[in-house]
């Protein structure tokens, strides 16, 4: 691949990630952040910390109720793909496409942002790709490491990295485990505990010397175990006014527990004149179980059995007060077989790609009362079942993927076709769910121009965005958008810059409940439609490496504006009724991240600030309730011994900002206040 089709690498927050041109074949405006040099300035786990570097993403925070990070791009969070090595991440995209999981960060060595996504992602990924890379199989054993970190919550964590690398095999082995068991948020003094493991496993073998065809095949397994509170409720506003940081104690049984197991084998060919197939098997299963608060005293929880709730909090009866929790207990599994062909022709290259996927999810919601009693203690009933359901999907998908070059000139073009069939079956019929079996498919085009001259590069992308409806779409309707950009880049060996203007177009945007929506149950399995939203924006990166005799000093700005409006009056399950002119309300307007940091010689120190302004978040039948603007500053400082041993300190939300993550129907949900850690990592 010539050396002027490249993709602008951010300056980003590590000092000694400098402004690079990489060269791989993705669409012209990906946008890749190195993680495991950002890992290695922050420690953390934290997406936003990482993602809002991303100028293509919107953020919304993990709260301080245990729920995560959300991500969605330029106003979609459905047909935004999460792949990790080129295959999914979710372990159902298509039948449970409101499950959206990330990895963690510190198991992973890049991740890259493409907001007109590769074709070969399929309806999934129309509407943008979000791909992680994991570590890599070293070439040097000096990429092995050992991380134990504690924190002023009592909190600790320990992370390990091994690889070994002989000949033609190599292996990697990553754990992470935390233990977050000591910080009290419950008014009653409870506990709300978090253990988490991630293990990842990857091993390769080359072919043997002398062979024609050079080739890679590589194993990964990765399991993930999560077990934690988790809750939707929130608090009044005027408990949130005197301790943002405290829970009720009617949540005390709300949890959540996750595994996660996902196995692939890959294949990876480079025939001569530089053609190479590269062909992945994946198998992934995931099992949930939720817990959480949603009735008191028989009323659904909304903003006057809310209050009701603080006061007996405060001053609890003799007799207690009946609660109920609705239980769910799911099971997620996913196949696929995909393979991609990547041609060159000279300076020209053509990419064919065919995949073949099938997913499931087996829903159980239940529903367990409770007795919250005097004391503040909960006494829980068994559970009782109220409903199964099962929905299937089946996604076959191929593409045409091309790029032909003429000195400074880049044209792309290409094309995408997925037909896509959803199954639900019911087993126990309840609150009106109803068996669905519908087929859909569409084609995809793409079509770019780019120029480069020098240190600069100029394009323009069209392409029409389509994503099927799941098994919950009561209209079975897709959504489907046309999207316009247009990008300027500038790269030299100091400074970076990237600006981007788009305009999408939707005819129809998907939404379901997620963590940030406190939905009734007869919602919890349904996919709504907004119909005609309109999405224009402005995405800036700006990237300095400065260096002062023997000091470094990085700078990196990343600034993202978008204005999304109904453009008809309209109403969904999820939502209720929106209005023709206002703004989708969960989307902040502006999001802002300034990175800073300076190195001497064994020092670091590096800030992170991030902004955001205002946003509303809104339920069922309930007023917006707007989120001010809000700031948040994140603080490393790191002291390398040698190059085996190092200290680091980190404080999170250093300036202690009471942030707010949801205000809503259910209370006012925060992210946590200022938190300081200590760690050491040593590499062997």
């Amino acid at each position: 691949m010539p050396s002027r089709y490249f993709t602008v690498s951010l300056c980003a927050i590590s000092v000694s990630l400098a402004c690079s041109n990489t060269t791989f074949a993705d669409d012209f405006h990906s946008q890749m952040l190195e993680l495991n040099q950002l890992n290695d300035t922050f420690h953390s786990t934290a997406d936003s910390l990482a993602l809002g570097q991303l100028t293509a993403l919107t953020v919304l925070p993990a709260d301080l109720n245990g729920n995560p990070a959300s991500i969605s791009m330029r106003s979609a969070s459905q047909g935004v793909a999460v792949l990790q090595d080129r295959v999914y991440f979710s372990p159902a995209p298509y039948s449970a496409p409101q499950l959206q999981l990330l990895p963690n960060l510190l198991q992973q060595q890049s991740v890259t942002v493409t907001p007109m996504a590769n074709m070969a992602v399929g309806g999934q990924g129309a509407f943008g790709v979000v791909s992680y890379q994991t570590l890599p199989v070293a070439e040097q054993t000096e990429n092995s490491k050992a991380t134990l970190e504690g924190n002023t919550d009592s909190d600790y964590s320990v992370d390990m990295n091994w690889g070994v690398k002989q000949k033609e095999y190599g292996m990697i082995l990553a754990v992470n485990y935390s233990d977050g068991s000591g910080a009290e948020h419950l008014l009653n003094g409870q506990d709300t505990d978090r253990q988490t493991t991630d293990i990842l496993f990857k091993i390769n073998a080359a072919s043997l010397l002398g062979a024609r065809s050079p080739q890679v095949t590589e194993f990964t397994y990765q399991f993930l175990d999560d077990d934690s509170y988790r809750s939707q409720l929130g608090l009044t506003q005027a408990d949130w006014q005197q301790d943002p940081m405290s829970l009720y104690s009617a949540t005390a049984g709300d949890k959540y527990q996750g595994r996660h197991h996902k196995y692939q084998l890959s294949h990876q060919v480079a025939l001569s004149g530089g053609h190479k197939v590269i062909t992945d098997f994946y198998y992934q299963s995931y099992s949930q179980q939720l817990n959480q608060l949603n009735q008191f005293d028989g009323q659904m929880l909304d903003t006057q059995s809310l209050a009701v709730l603080a006061a007996f909090e405060r001053q609890p009866t003799v007799d207690g007060v009946a609660v109920a929790s609705l239980q769910q207990d799911n099971d997620f599994s996913s196949f696929g077989v995909q393979t991609e062909s990547v041609n060159q022709y000279g300076a020209h290259q053509i990419s064919y790609s065919v995949r073949y996927h099938t997913d499931k999810a087996e829903m159980h919601l239940g529903d367990q009362q409770s007795l919250w009693q005097q004391d503040l203690s909960v006494v829980s009933d068994a559970p009782n079942a109220l409903l199964a359901y099962t929905d299937d999907a089946t996604a076959f998908t191929s593409a045409i993927d091309s790029l032909f070059n003429w000195d400074g000139l880049q044209l792309k073009l290409a094309l995408a076709y997925e037909k896509v069939d959803v199954n639900r079956k019911v087993n126990l019929a309840y609150a009106g769910l109803e068996a669905a079996d519908f087929s859909d498919s569409d084609w995809m085009p793409q079509l770019g121009v780019s120029y480069h001259a020098g240190d600069w590069r100029f394009s323009t992308d069209i392409r029409r965005s389509w994503t099927a409806a799941s098994a919950g779409n009561l209209e079975q309707e897709a959504q489907v958008s046309l999207q316009y950009q247009i990008s300027a880049q500038y790269a030299s060996e100091h400074f970076s810059a990237d600006i981007k203007t788009y305009v999408q177009d939707f005819d129809n945007l998907h939404v379901n409940c997620d963590a940030y929506t406190q939905c009734a149950d007869s919602r919890l399995w349904i996919q709504g439609n907004v119909v005609d939203v309109l999405t224009k924006g402005v995405e800036l990166n700006l990237g300095y490496q400065w260096a002062l005799g023997s000091v470094q000093l990085p700078l990196a700005v990343n600034y993202q504006y978008s204005n999304a409006e109904y453009q008809t009056n309209s109403c969904n399950e999820i939502q209720g009724c929106v209005v023709a002119g206002d703004r989708v309300a969960w989307l902040p307007e502006q999001q802002l991240q300034l990175s800073a940091g300076m190195k001497y010689d064994e020092y670091e120190l590096n800030a992170n600030v991030f902004y955001q302004s205002e946003r509303e978040m809104g339920q069922f039948g309930a007023e917006l309730q707007p989120v001010a603007a809000q700031w948040r500053v994140d603080l490393a400082a790191n002291y390398h011994f040698n190059r085996h041993h190092e200290i680091y300190f980190r404080i999170e939300n250093l300036l202690d900002e009471t942030l707010v993550t949801t205000a809503s129907n259910s209370g006012i949900r925060s992210e946590n206040g200022r938190i300081s850690y200590l760690g050491y990592q040593w590499r062997f």
